[in-house]
């Protein structure tokens, strides 16, 4: 056992003198390594990337460039940017961050949780006072890494299972029982659930269980569920497309509930197209409340999710975790609610 004086960690996860001991080398090259690769042998680089890797080690880019203490900086991933549906969560961190001199760096993850572990790796790098993220579901070697690396972590967008650190939701399950019983109320029994893929994204995993749920309870038969797998390309005409299809494979559906009103939205528009009456013949549903759905005709009901409360509250409590303090509660279920408009029939 290697003897002295350890090293200090400081909440980064290890250190340079960890990974050059590991590696049997000196700090200098690995540092070395780190900014200039191609002066570094490639017995001796890959050796020391070996030793990076085992270890958890992020290096620090910033090393010199601030003084000791906080960056400055919180950084929040999306599954998109393409579109609204997360645009009010980071206008709420904006808000509270800003108030408190922090900047805030956004990326986007495509929906997909290794492109997120690569981008959270390349984030750290740069020493950000707080991470952000969209839902539960990361790769293993992401949640060993923000659980080393020793930083406030929120995770938003749900409540269930475990979280890395701290999280502020809703649950996404019950969310899609409750519309779906609302359209069972409202007298629709065929009813299809439009969903998008689940692998990395525990939220369309859990709706499609709320959905499956409702169905079950009331004692009604569930269409094969049709997942829309280019979820990151979230526009009109891929619900239009969807009901479409959903027309020529169950033509006796009589209410579809689409994971997001952007799909639903263009569901309406190729009902009527087709001269399919929205919500007589068919109803139509979606998830999120956003401007569009307000505003096309008919109107459409959807789930109302607190978005922007999400985000204040992430801001908030990446504040509270950075001034030291840790509250009674570090897991917040903000809720959601069912708004009923023109698109489905009121209830009997």
């Amino acid at each position: 056992m290697a003897s002295g004086k350890k090293s200090v960690r400081s909440g980064f996860g290890a250190t340079m003198s960890e990974v050059a001991e590991r590696a049997g080398v000196t700090k200098m090259t690995v540092s070395r390594v780190v900014r200039h690769p191609e002066k570094v042998n490639p017995e001796t680089r890959d050796r020391v990337t070996a030793a990076m890797a085992a270890l958890g080690y992020v290096p620090n880019r910033l090393a010199g460039g601030l003084s000791a203490g906080s960056s400055g900086l919180v950084a929040a991933i999306v599954p998109t940017l393409r579109h609204s549906i997360f645009a009010d969560t980071l206008e709420g961190i904006g808000d509270v961050l800003n108030e408190a001199g922090l900047g805030l760096f956004v990326s986007s993850s495509t929906y997909r949780s290794d492109v997120e572990e690569s981008q959270i790796r390349s984030i750290l790098e740069r020493r950000p006072d707080a991470l952000v993220l969209t839902g539960l579901t990361h790769t293993g070697a992401t949640r060993e890494l923000l659980r080393g690396f020793g930083i406030p972590v929120v995770e938003t967008w749900e409540t269930g299972d475990e979280p890395v650190d701290m999280a502020v939701g809703f649950s996404n399950r019950e969310a899609a029982h409750a519309m779906t019983a609302e359209l069972i109320r409202s007298g629709y029994r065929r009813i299809a659930f439009v969903n998008g893929p689940s692998e990395s994204n525990e939220r369309a995993r859990h709706r499609a269980e709320g959905y499956l749920a409702a169905m079950r309870e009331a004692g009604l038969p569930a269409p094969p569920i049709q997942i829309v797998n280019d979820e990151a390309a979230i526009r009109p005409e891929t619900g239009a497309r969807a009901i479409r299809l959903l027309m020529k494979s169950a033509p006796d559906v009589d209410a579809v509930f689409f994971t997001s009103d952007v799909f639903a939205v263009g569901a309406i528009l190729a009902c009527r197209e087709l001269g399919v009456r929205v919500p007589e013949d068919m109803g139509i549903a979606g998830f999120h409340d956003l401007e569009i759905g307000r505003v096309v005709s008919p109107t459409l009901t959807t789930v109302h999710v607190p978005a922007m409360e999400m985000g204040r509250k992430a801001g908030h409590m990446i504040l509270a975790r950075l001034a030291g303090n840790r509250g009674a509660s570090e897991r917040y279920d903000l809720g959601f609610s069912i708004i009923s408009r023109e698109s489905t029939r009121r209830k009997h």
